[in-house]
């Protein structure tokens, strides 16, 4: 089981160590499985590093995290329905949608030779403060992608899930300039027919052609932290079951 920041904190004072270094990301995934709805399920990522203590004693730690739902298409289950049920902004992407179905101008775009059967829907991605700019968010969610869904379409709302009503317009710009440059690093694209809103179908060679670059570029990622930086640390959200 991977340790928390705060206990690695703990961990390396008490043998006397003013930093560490992290490496090796991983993705462990958690189903959640709050919907009452066959089509639905919310999933959990963790994201963590291994660290090196000493030469013989290595572990791995919790640095990041995201939370994202998998809807089957063409059953019983309206999607609108589906995305009401969960937190963050889901539901403000039931305009992409027609009933059970992708909506016909979102399919026009992602035209390939076969359905689409589910979609992947992200909501809120998380990186510890020390370990930010080096690309493991957008390799998260771009692994996310990989390894949840074989055959779909992704589809994201590129605003921020803040806790302010009415954030200045500045802070706001400027974190959906941010968040819109993260989802295109996984290969995301606008969708035509809604700017709003951002996707990409698996049928095509974006998603896959982003996740090797974004996997070059955290293969042999190593970043040392100082302890007074991991003190200071945001803790990741964890699964709410």
């Amino acid at each position: 089981m991977a340790m928390s920041l705060n206990d690695l904190a703990d961990l390396l004072q008490r043998r006397g160590h003013d930093s560490v270094s992290l490496f090796f990301p991983q993705v462990r995934f958690h189903s959640v499985n709050t919907s009452d709805l066959d089509a639905c399920m919310d999933w959990f990522a963790e994201l963590t590093m291994t660290v090196g203590i000493d030469d013989d004693d290595v572990a791995d730690v919790v640095v990041g995290s995201l939370d994202f739902v998998v809807i089957r298409l063409d059953t019983d289950d309206p999607i609108a329905v589906c995305l009401d049920q969960f937190s963050g902004d889901h539901e403000m992407l039931a305009g992409l949608f027609d009933g059970n179905r992708l909506a016909a101008h979102v399919e026009e775009q992602f035209e390939s030779w076969s359905a689409p059967g589910a979609v992947l829907v992200p909501n809120v991605a998380f990186v510890v403060e020390p370990l930010r700019s080096h690309r493991l968010g957008a390799w998260l969610l771009a692994e996310t992608i990989y390894r949840m869904l074989p055959s779909g379409t992704v589809l994201a709302w590129p605003y921020p899930v803040g806790d302010t009503d009415n954030p200045p317009i500045d802070a706001l710009d400027d974190a959906i300039t941010r968040l819109s440059h993260h989802f295109r690093q996984c290969g995301l694209e606008r969708i035509e027919s809604a700017p709003w809103a951002l996707g990409m179908s698996t049928a095509f060679t974006h998603l896959d052609n982003a996740r090797t670059e974004l996997d070059e570029a955290v293969r042999d990622l190593s970043v040392t932290i100082p302890l007074a930086a991991l003190r200071e640390a945001s803790t990741p959200p964890t699964a709410e079951r």
